[in-house]
């Protein structure tokens, strides 16, 4: 289901997760102001090897720590 954005007459910006044969919200979900969908910016994912969803190796994951977290595997306790 897509995620909407929406946006208050009083400036409150909110998501909101619907079917796409949903009516738009009316209401903000903060303030119960008037509503609007906003245009929301879209998302490009770009980085080299986002599209490897199978799996993740051991390997790779430790490769994603942060170095803090790296020396903690290297210490014995």
């Amino acid at each position: 289901m897509p995620l909407y954005e929406y946006q208050c007459t009083k400036g409150h910006r909110f998501e909101a997760i619907q079917k796409v044969n949903e009516r738009p919200l009316k209401k903000c979900t903060v303030c119960s102001a008037t509503a609007k969908r906003a245009i929301s910016q879209p998302t490009l994912l770009h980085n080299a090897g986002v599209h490897v969803f199978d799996r993740v190796t051991k390997d790779d994951a430790l490769r994603a720590r942060p170095s803090s977290l790296k020396s903690l595997k290297k210490d014995k306790f």
